[in-house]
């Protein structure tokens, strides 16, 4: 679960945010994430930062913050770069939670910041959370990144590719 300060939620709003998801993008966030899934799966704690575009407009990820297993405060965006989405992954595989939908609350905290998200999973899916629609997409799914070990079809059996805002909140008893 993503968490934001009052100072990221006024810097999210400002208006070089970027409008839409690119090719180049997804394949920037994805070999991330790769990489970052395997340091948060082992340490079983959520990872997040910044996607943004730097000074030459070239894509770059911010440094991750580690965070407790079901929850990352990801600060304040670095003003020199322009945010276009915030990142995350999801620890470890828990039996009987739902950590391998993004969940309600990763979707509220970027509708209330204005700005997209990713999320990685335990199973190895890439999930793309659209504050604009309201939505939850799977970019791809299980395993596509590094998966758990230890993973198993857990309390959602069937993953579907997109969820609304109303989808998760019947999902996750909100």
């Amino acid at each position: 679960m993503l968490r934001w300060s009052l100072l990221t939620f006024a810097l999210a709003l400002a208006p070089h945010l970027a409008a839409a998801q690119s090719d180049e993008e997804i394949a920037h966030i994805r070999a991330f994430l790769d990489r970052l899934q395997v340091r948060s799966l082992i340490e079983n704690r959520e990872y997040c930062g910044y996607l943004a575009r730097d000074a030459d407009n070239r894509l770059i990820t911010t440094k991750p913050k580690r965070g407790k297993f079901d929850t990352c405060h990801i600060g304040t965006p670095p003003p020199h770069y322009a945010v276009i989405a915030s990142y995350h992954t999801h620890a470890a595989f828990e039996p009987g939670s739902v950590n391998e939908i993004p969940s309600l609350q990763d979707l509220t905290a970027d509708i209330e910041v204005g700005i997209d998200g990713y999320i990685a999973t335990p199973g190895g899916r890439l999930w793309f959370s659209d504050h604009r629609a309201r939505e939850v997409r799977q970019i791809c799914g299980h395993g596509c990144l590094p998966q758990d070990p230890n993973f198993r079809p857990g309390k959602v059996r069937k993953i579907r590719r997109i969820y609304s805002m109303a989808e998760l909140e019947r999902l996750m008893g909100e």
